[in-house]
């Protein structure tokens, strides 16, 4: 079987971080055939970081045409999500679309649809899923050890890690700010152990408290506070058709003691710490905490893309399918309809 010709639209940091060494990681599977940024200097320093003598490009639209093409990663800013994928779908390319799918539900139904129409598959990002224990928890809850999840509570909370570029920051280029950079990470591990339920209604509060004052210190750098347009905390509680509920909050910055990136669950027979794959039961009359012995380690984005291309290459379906992410986004959009409204809304 020949190796899949892929190509990244957006040769930013997501792109060096995750895509072209998740490519090189299967290098018997598929091989990086070409670049795409609208910034010349980021193809170069791409093609120089992981050695790279290919093409690049500065208009997606014209690599799609020219050069011959299996899949496609996106690593675009949020707002070009949709355009760069149903591009690279009309051209007959398997996408792997970078979180969160789109800035707004119309846009990630379109997304799924031109997948549909295309007969191509559309992969969403969600790299926490690739976790070991994350993937433990979620055996165990296939194998009903928790029962029915009832409440899940999500963190995606950060003390003073604010990326400070214009992409995490403009909202015309992000979408919002750490509900879709890094909450969005949480509650779709979240979503994915209570095996997406059917969301109905969400009540949100968003808040920017730091990013539009001078003087606050920031680990990753130093912001303009003149750009900093989304929030830079927000919160969020949503009731699902199956009687299931679930809390958010998310932070680029705030006065907490360390950063938390972790979901817990609630079940009727057991519960659980994802991030440490902790199971917390009542068994022969006593209660217990189950860990799991040696669990084999896993780099998440090496993993990620290995599961994207097996599933091209297999004709098996993609582990992070576009319609989930969806689901995710209708919540998005409601949590900040919500914030803006002051209110619970419905979801439909």
């Amino acid at each position: 079987m020949k190796r899949l010709r892929a190509a990244l639209i957006g040769s930013g940091g997501i792109a060096n971080i995750c895509h072209v060494p998740g490519y090189l990681n299967v290098s018997d599977r598929a091989e990086v055939v070409a670049l795409c940024d609208i910034r010349p200097e980021a193809i170069e320093n791409t093609r120089a970081r992981h050695n790279l003598d290919v093409p690049g490009y500065a208009d997606y639209r014209v690599m799609l045409r020219k050069e011959k093409i299996d899949v496609v990663s996106v690593c675009t800013p949020n707002s070009v999500h949709k355009s760069a994928t149903i591009a690279a779908l009309k051209a007959g390319c398997h996408v792997l679309c970078e979180k969160p799918i789109a800035t707004s539900a119309r846009d990630a139904r379109a997304m799924c649809a031109a997948a549909r129409k295309s007969r191509r598959k559309l992969m969403i990002g969600q790299s926490g899923r690739y976790h070991a224990p994350a993937q433990a928890v979620r055996r165990a809850v296939d194998a009903g050890m928790l029962g029915h999840i009832y409440y899940a509570r999500a963190h995606a909370i950060r003390r003073r890690e604010v990326p400070v570029r214009d992409t995490f920051l403009r909202m015309a280029l992000s979408g919002g700010g750490p509900m879709y950079d890094i909450g969005v990470h949480m509650l779709d591990l979240a979503l994915w152990q209570m095996d997406f339920p059917r969301p109905v209604t969400a009540s949100g509060v968003t808040a920017r408290k730091f990013g539009n004052r001078r003087g606050v210190i920031g680990t990753w750098g130093q912001w303009d506070p003149k750009t900093f347009e989304v929030e830079d905390f927000a919160a969020a509680f949503v009731r699902f058709a199956n009687g299931a509920s679930l809390s958010l909050e998310t932070s680029f910055a705030s006065n907490i003691d360390r950063m938390v990136m972790n979901v817990w669950l609630l079940g009727e027979k057991g519960g659980a710490d994802v991030a440490q794959g902790k199971i917390f039961t009542e068994d022969a009359g006593s209660l217990w905490d189950r860990t799991p012995y040696e669990l084999p380690p896993m780099k998440t984005y090496l993993a990620e893309l290995e599961a994207f291309v097996d599933a091209i290459r297999l004709k098996k379906p993609v582990p992070v399918p576009g319609e989930q992410a969806v689901v995710t986004q209708t919540i998005l959009d409601a949590v900040y309809k919500s914030a803006k409204l002051g209110k619970e809304v419905r979801i439909r």
